[in-house]
């Protein structure tokens, strides 16, 4: 996975876990803050990064690397299909804007949005494991 998309999985990770920081340290939460005006950004870039690493590595391939080498491949499961989903989350209302003419799809995004909202904290802390062991294989930490 690219530095960039493992940028963005920290990112992401982060602001789906959130809440569960700042409930644990409320002095963070200023700098949270300051992640969210990108929100939307970092959930089509997500959702963009996720989609491409899926379509490079191939949905089937990711299954059977579980048996050959298993913590990689369940990295890369983790950072593809929850890159799309919490890209998904976060950045579908950005995505509905920018759709021409008049539908709706920007309500029915809210709405499937909103149906995924309770499931933001998981997706943000299975993208934030992906993110931190994509960037320890980046950095050949782990092998």
């Amino acid at each position: 996975m690219g530095w960039l998309h493992i940028i963005l999985m920290l990112a992401g990770g982060v602001l789906g876990i959130s809440g569960l920081i700042v409930a644990k340290k409320p002095d963070a939460k200023a700098m949270i803050e300051k992640l969210v005006p990108f929100q939307a950004f970092i959930g089509v870039g997500l959702l963009v990064m996720g989609i491409w690493s899926m379509l490079q590595v191939g949905p089937v391939t990711m299954f059977r690397l579980l048996s050959i080498v298993p913590l990689p491949a369940l990295v890369i499961i983790c950072g593809s299909f929850g890159s799309i989903l919490l890209g998904f989350l976060f950045g579908m209302p950005q995505i509905a804007k920018w759709i021409p003419g008049e539908s709706a799809a920007e309500t029915k995004a809210s709405e499937l949005s909103k149906k995924l909202a309770p499931f933001q904290l998981i997706l943000g802390a299975v993208v934030l494991f992906a993110g931190v062991f994509s960037l320890l294989y980046q950095l050949r930490v782990l092998k």
